[in-house]
């Protein structure tokens, strides 16, 4: 099979600088990945057999990024573009699950893609001599497989996270698991109690960002992973919700809504946690129907642990857990609730807890068209009252608070005096000139 990869000329020029000066140079892993799919590769990376030294002499005239040195790699900034180039290289013995406690640089190829991860991972490329694809990545690309390098097992011993990595390819690229491959993750998915949480976080940000997401979270309860990780999303699975609201159990219902919030981080970490305490206060109401009173407080506690402990930034930590716990806060679709909402949440929080509700209430029975245009009515009238500049705020009131204390008022008595002057704005906005809630105060 003939295949063409267009390269970016800043890879192009690094590809020739290597061969100019003696050296053996190609594209490896996703970029090539990629290509042959006919996507467009966010990172190009180069292998060579010039070790590190031989590089910094090469790339003398370009800025370099040496982070990766005492492993072979050097960074290139070609036009602006970097480029991570690194020695073939083998892996020595792995003792924590994750990195080695060595490498050996290598001046052979194979033996550099037999060390990778997935077959699809360990292609290579170069412009004059084509594709080498020692190990049938290309058949697993046509196959829709993801398929370790070698021994499946061994593969993810070395290096649990690969774990993690599975199950964001095959749900990003749309693809299956080869049946050793799906064997032996289900078999160390313990190894990823070795791994940073900070790693996992990022496959599973990747994972909830995907169009496919629906894949990706039900690979990771079928093979065994959630335990690991989020442990009380294992609970979710088949807990029904026999009321007339669901049609689904707990975990389903938690995929659709995932699945139709937009692919936003802080909105689909929202989702996928909006009811993760919903087995913990399960009662009896309406008769024979199940209803969990007040569940959005434990699923609040519950999101805010998990945030943390996998170190996610306090900016979406802070904005995911309020948004779980006001999940079901409600919003009517005229001008005073939605000003009252504004006061609550503010505009953009305020946009968040909209699109939320929509997915919650949508994923609860076949009625997301319905739920979507009475949530597209309210959006429309939110935006109309920003455009209006309806006053919401206190920074927004006409009256300060050096107005009342000029008045005579003092302490706390200026807060509670400014918190009624707007609650009457909410109602009426128009009223928001200084003059007439002047005249409102000393009326009071």
């Amino acid at each position: 099979m003939q295949i063409k990869i267009n390269i970016p000329s800043p890879c192009q020029k690094a590809l020739e600088l290597l061969e100019a000066h003696g050296h053996e140079a190609y594209l490896v892993g996703g970029c090539v990945r990629d290509s042959v799919l006919g996507k467009e590769p966010l990172d190009w990376d180069i292998c060579t057999e010039a070790l590190p030294e031989e590089m910094l002499k090469i790339f003398a005239a370009y800025r370099l990024v040496l982070n990766g040195l005492k492993h072979g790699t050097v960074t290139v900034i070609i036009n602006r573009m970097p480029i991570e180039i690194t020695t073939y290289r083998i892996d020595g013995e792995y003792e924590d699950n994750r990195h080695p406690k060595e490498v050996h640089f290598t001046s052979n190829l194979k033996e550099d893609l037999s060390r990778r991860d997935f077959t699809i991972n360990a292609l290579a490329y170069n412009p004059q001599k084509g594709l080498v694809d020692y190990f049938d990545g290309l058949e697993d690309l046509a196959q829709k497989k993801v398929r370790a390098v070698g021994e499946a097992q061994k593969r993810f011993e070395e290096d649990g996270l690969r774990i993690m990595r599975a199950v964001r390819f095959a749900c990003v690229l749309g693809f299956s698991y080869e049946e050793k491959t799906r064997e032996a993750i289900g078999k160390c998915g313990h190894l990823l109690n070795n791994i940073a949480t900070e790693r996992i976080q990022i496959e599973l940000n990747k994972i909830l960002i995907s169009p496919n997401v629906r894949q990706g979270l039900e690979d990771l309860y079928h093979l065994g992973l959630y335990s690991y990780f989020l442990p009380q999303m294992c609970h979710t699975y088949g807990f029904t919700q026999n009321n007339p609201f669901h049609c689904y159990d707990v975990f389903g219902h938690t995929v659709r809504a995932v699945e139709i919030v937009e692919p936003e981080l802080v909105l689909r970490l929202t989702m996928l946690l909006h009811d993760i305490g919903k087995p913990f206060c399960l009662e009896s109401c309406y008769g024979d129907s199940d209803c969990f009173p007040n569940h959005e407080a434990p699923s609040a506690e519950i999101a805010e642990e998990f945030l943390e402990r996998m170190h996610y930034d306090k900016k979406t930590s802070r904005e995911v857990v309020r948004l779980v716990a006001e999940h079901n806060y409600q919003i009517f679709l005229d001008d005073y609730s939605i000003r009252l909402a504004l006061n609550k949440f503010g505009a953009q929080s305020l946009r968040y807890l909209l699109k939320v509700k929509e997915a919650d209430l949508g994923a609860q029975k076949d009625t997301l068209a319905e739920v979507v245009a009475f949530f597209h009515q309210i959006e429309e009238r939110l935006e109309e009252i920003l455009q209006r500049g309806d006053c919401y705020s206190l920074a927004q009131l006409a009256v300060k608070g050096n107005d009342l204390i000029n008045l005579g008022y003092q302490g706390k008595e200026v807060g509670k005096r400014l918190e009624y002057l707007l609650a009457l704005v909410l109602k009426e906005p128009e009223i928001n000139k200084k003059e007439i809630l002047l005249e409102k105060i000393k009326r009071t």
